[in-house]
């Protein structure tokens, strides 16, 4: 049964963040609307208000700030594709938000409402980790700044108490010389939800060897991880196709021990090391050669 609600539109985050602290309980935010509304219509979700949020301008910034890359709450997929600084800065976070549903979806599905909804198939949040993200939330007018890895605790569930709003997304940039991949599987190529997902960043040195690399995996366990024990093994090694073939190996028996041997395991486990070397041999410029295989997930 759909519930009955008043809806709210405040005129500035100040008045958004007075309103949750008077009635949080009973309040859900309305940013994009792409997971709320059809929770709302199956009658998965009910409150006695929709806070409004989708046009306030505080929480659709842009930029760089001390080092570090600034994107609102707020900014869209959309805006996210078309612009200059995050494509420049980061590449992952513009490829991720490219894989993200339709063009309608992509015009109101907002960065800030993909994190609270905390999908595991989300798109954002692998890249976003890649980035060392981490999140301010505003609670009665105290700013708090938490790591993203804290905030997503499991399958739609957060550490986000009532009254918590996210505002703002910090990043460690990752311009060139890095490189960076964002790759998905999907029952299709376009408008399905991510099976499994994958970000990855890597420096390589004067000598040809990795000095810094990233990957965060979503989709396969109950919460996107960075892949530490893969990062820590590939760091210092020249790539080639034999580290490439072990990367992949490691991070499927990582995934095991993380989730648990599933109905889906035995399509999970092959899909998700050809993914990884797919990226990885994108990301390392390794070609894997025509007789190879792995490289299709």
């Amino acid at each position: 049964m759909r519930s009955v609600f008043q809806y709210v539109r405040p005129a500035s985050l100040e008045e958004a963040i007075q309103w949750l602290a008077a009635n949080a309980s009973e309040t859900v935010v309305f940013a994009g609307g792409t997971d709320l509304m059809p929770a709302m219509r199956k009658g998965e979700i009910s409150c006695s208000y929709v806070l409004d949020i989708s046009r306030l301008d505080e929480l659709k910034v842009i930029g760089l700030e001390n080092d570090r890359l600034v994107i609102g709450a707020g900014v869209t997929y959309t805006d996210i594709v078309e612009n200059d600084v995050i494509r420049e800065q980061a590449p992952t976070i513009a490829a991720a938000a490219r894989c993200v549903g339709s063009e309608q979806i992509r015009n109101v599905g907002t960065l800030g409402g993909n994190v609270g909804n905390a999908s595991p198939a989300a798109d954002s949040i692998p890249a976003l980790m890649v980035h060392n993200a981490t999140v301010e939330i505003v609670r009665t007018g105290v700013i708090q700044t938490r790591p993203l890895a804290e905030i997503i605790l499991g399958p739609y569930h957060t550490s986000l108490m009532p009254g918590d709003l996210i505002t703002k997304f910090y990043l460690e940039p990752l311009p060139a010389p890095y490189r960076t991949v964002y790759q998905r599987i999907g029952r299709r190529r376009a408008m399905a939800i991510s099976r499994i997902n994958l970000a990855a960043a890597v420096l390589i040195d004067s000598q040809g060897a990795i000095s810094d690399f990233r990957m965060c995996i979503g989709s396969m366990t109950p919460q996107p991880y960075r892949a530490s024990s893969v990062e820590t093994m590939l760091v210092g090694k020249t790539p080639n196709r034999t580290i490439i073939v072990d990367a992949a190996r490691l991070a499927s028996q990582d995934m095991i021990k993380r989730s648990g041997v599933r109905s889906s395991t035995e399509y999970k486990k092959p899909a998700a090391e050809g993914l990884i070397i797919r990226s990885l041999c994108e990301l390392f410029a390794v070609d894997m050669g025509e007789d190879e295989k792995q490289c299709e997930p």
